[in-house]
């Protein structure tokens, strides 16, 4: 098998993973409405995001079922730059898990207060204050790399900045409404989504 079959079968294999794996945490660990006190409704941002994903989709679909039909937009990436999408990929992967983990209870499918949210700072949350969110970029943003095409990679990496973003902003204002100067002490010690450079 040469290498750009293995590429072609990779990238939809780690796409459907980090769906499986986001379904499986979803369907198995989303709270009740009943134990929310606040949550965001969902805007402009979630539905181009959606639409962005929706294109995705359909540009790794038609990129494995024929390349030619997105030669286009490819890059000249040697296949060293595209193993380390992968590597980047996994890593994404094992952050992912363990920030979920590391939150237990506190975990939500989408940015609210739940009734019995308590500050998490250990693990990841010691030096992240979004890790969740950085496993997604990790994840997301390898594709540029994996699949040596800009429009695929473009198109994931805009959904994941547009709904990161957006949720950031929401979740931060509720932590600082709910823990208040604890909050915001922690704000101060940590980075958003990369650790904080003294």
């Amino acid at each position: 098998m040469d290498t750009e079959t293995i590429f072609r079968i990779l990238l939809p294999a780690l796409i459907v993973l980090f769906v499986i794996h986001r379904g499986y945490y979803v369907g198995r660990h989303s709270k009740p409405e009943s134990e929310t006190i606040k949550r965001r409704e969902e805007g402009m941002a979630s539905t181009l995001a959606g639409l962005l994903s929706l294109i995705g989709f359909v540009a790794i679909i038609a990129h494995v079922a024929d390349p030619a039909w997105m030669s286009w937009a490819d890059l000249p990436f040697p296949a060293w730059l595209r193993w380390t999408g992968v590597a980047i990929t996994l890593l994404g992967f094992v952050l992912l898990q363990w920030s979920q983990n590391t939150l237990g209870k506190n975990w939500s499918d989408r940015p609210r207060l739940l009734k019995e949210q308590s500050l998490v700072t250990s693990g990841p949350y010691r030096y992240i204050r979004h890790p969740i969110y950085t496993a997604f970029l990790l994840i997301l943003g390898s594709t540029f790399f994996i699949s040596a095409n800009w429009m695929i990679g473009l198109t994931w990496i805009s959904m994941a900045v547009l709904e990161i973003a957006s949720r950031i902003a929401y979740e931060e204002s509720l932590m600082i409404e709910s823990f208040g100067d604890q909050y915001r002490e922690y704000m101060k010690r940590t980075g958003r989504l990369f650790p904080k450079v003294l």
